[in-house]
């Protein structure tokens, strides 16, 4: 194993993608469920709060976008090294770490908003954790997938 550009960038992404796969691990594990142990009008109003949080919230922004941007170039720069060992692992994980940006702009931010527009906590509680749990086991499971592809090079 060498210090190539790649190996660094897939070890970067694959932490990266470890430490955002536990941040919505949390969520799932116990914030939700926390708040859903509230009255509603207090889980959706302290949703919103958080929601808000995390929409402005620097290190998190930076976190969560550079961990799929990182992931993004480790994908393609396998895809272009093709034939280096480990690399169908690279693209598998890197893949797989774009899980969660994809789910929360396509699912998770809407389904904020429609909270915010008033709908009702148990149907925003079930679906909103369902697709936490997603975005959770992508972005494991490629960061795992990323460090099987380094060990590899």
């Amino acid at each position: 194993m060498s210090n190539s550009p790649v190996i660094v960038l897939a070890t970067v992404a694959a932490i990266a993608a470890a430490v955002v796969g536990g941040v919505f691990y949390a969520f799932s594990t116990f914030v939700m469920r926390g708040l859903d142990r509230t009255e509603y009008p207090d889980a959706a109003a302290a949703m919103r709060g958080i929601n808000a949080e995390a929409a402005t919230n620097g290190p998190f922004l930076i976190l969560f976008m550079g961990s799929a941007l990182v992931a993004v170039v480790v994908g393609v720069a396998a895809l272009t090294q093709w034939r280096h060992p480990g690399s169908g692992w690279l693209v598998v994980g890197a893949v797989l770490a774009l899980v969660p940006f994809v789910v929360t702009v396509a699912v998770n931010v809407p389904l904020n908003d429609r909270l915010a527009a008033g709908l009702p906590w148990q149907d925003y509680y079930r679906t909103w954790t369902l697709w936490n749990h997603v975005r959770t086991v992508g972005a494991l499971a490629g960061s795992v997938l990323m460090l099987i592809g380094v060990r590899l090079r």
